[in-house]
């Protein structure tokens, strides 16, 4: 005799959220309190930290979002952690990948600062006062100039439009797994809800917006837990806490237990 068992989207998508939460207490816990107390940053340093302080914030967003009515806020934030995820990647991947994403970050803040200078030259009536952004490009548009050409000295167009100088298609393929199956296979679905058009919403029962909701969390707490390794990595967390490594994937686990018995097995055999 067989039995069948409903599948309840609300539950697994709760699951999924469940990992979420639990992975960043797993970082308040572990983590967090090593990051804050750093002494003597360097630029990469930065670059690392950085990174993570924008996921944390990405991350403590997404748990204050639990209905499924926010399906578009949380498949862009759990799109953000991916690129989070990739990039905290890539700074030891892409040679003197510190020292441009430092750089990029005058190179944008040039690139949108003359945006707005052309646009209100060409627009005197518009309301915008460009006044701060012209003295921006004229205190530091050569200086920057010169240093893109010195960072990025093959770029074909000498357009900038990310620090690896590479499109995020082609920084996946260097990380390879996980992430590019994330890419080829989720990332198109939670792009739908950030571009416009109809495409991720049109003609959809009501429960498949629970769902995707789940696989946004899901893809979340998967981008969230490869950033969380990298730091742990590069700062060398695990001197300090024995077995943070396992610790971490207890975490991610832990929420597909359905009792405290199976629980501890699940610690028991990844802390052993």
């Amino acid at each position: 005799m067989t039995t069948s068992v409903s599948f309840d989207p609300s539950k697994a998508t709760e699951r999924f959220y469940t990992m979420v939460k639990s992975l960043s207490e797993f970082d308040k816990l572990e983590v967090r309190g090593v990051i804050d107390t750093l002494l003597s940053k360097t630029g990469r340093d930065h670059c690392f930290i950085g990174t993570y302080y924008r996921s944390v914030a990405n991350i403590g967003t997404l748990l204050g979002l639990k209905s499924p009515k926010h399906f578009q806020a949380i498949a862009m934030l759990a799109r953000g952690l991916f690129e989070l995820a990739v990039d905290i990647r890539l700074i030891d991947v892409i040679p003197d990948g510190s020292a441009k994403m430092i750089a990029f970050s005058d190179v944008e803040k040039l690139r949108c600062a003359r945006k707005i200078v052309r646009f209100t030259a060409a627009n005197p009536n518009a309301s915008v006062d460009s006044t701060i952004y012209s003295s921006f490009v004229a205190d530091n548009g050569q200086r920057i100039d010169n240093e893109q050409g010195t960072v990025w000295p093959n770029l074909k167009n000498k357009r900038v439009s990310h620090w690896s100088g590479r499109d995020l298609a082609s920084r996946v393929a260097i990380l390879k797994s996980p992430f590019d199956k994330i890419y080829e296979v989720n990332y198109p679905q939670l792009s739908w809800q950030v571009h416009s058009g109809l495409t991720g919403i049109i003609n959809l029962q009501a429960a498949t917006f629970t769902l995707m909701c789940g696989v946004a969390f899901k893809l979340a707490a998967d981008s969230y837990w490869e950033s969380l390794l990298t730091m742990i990595r590069e700062f060398k967390i695990g001197k300090a806490t024995a077995k943070i490594e396992e610790k971490l994937k207890a975490a991610k686990m832990l929420p597909f237990t359905d009792t405290p018995e199976q629980a501890e097995q699940l610690l028991r055999e990844l802390l052993q």
